[in-house]
């Protein structure tokens, strides 16, 4: 069974702080990989580059939807937490801080406990 957590009426601006938040992890994440050559960056990184087209797809369509629903299957909601915490201790404005604080709570919200998990790997 794969987990699945919804972001629903997700507007075309927040999709585009999404990809913000998300390619500015991917450079830390680089960054990080090519000085410690620790395995565990390379995995998020590739998480990250897979995560970061899927809301691409949302936003370079002809016409595209003013609010989408976004799927995230467990790996790539903990990445995208981690993108948009990383994104807001940035040099980002206070509104686009509470923007990325409102998807944070939104999406951390929707996660398993670890008993949870547990009970559902068993």
């Amino acid at each position: 069974m794969t987990l699945q957590l919804k972001l629903e009426k997700v507007l075309q601006k927040d999709l585009q702080l999404f990809k913000c938040a998300i390619n500015h992890y991917s450079g830390t994440l680089q960054f990080l990989l090519e000085t410690s050559d620790n395995k565990i960056y390379a995995k998020d990184l590739s998480i990250t580059v897979e995560l970061w087209y899927e809301i691409n797809k949302k936003t370079v369509q002809q016409h595209p939807a003013e609010k989408s629903k976004v799927k995230l299957s467990l790996h790539k909601a903990y990445v995208l937490l981690d993108a948009l915490k990383n994104y807001s201790c940035s040099n980002i404005t206070d509104y686009e801080k509470s923007r990325c604080n409102r998807y944070f709570m939104a999406i951390d919200q929707q996660l398993p406990t670890f008993t949870q998990l547990a009970i559902t790997l068993k």
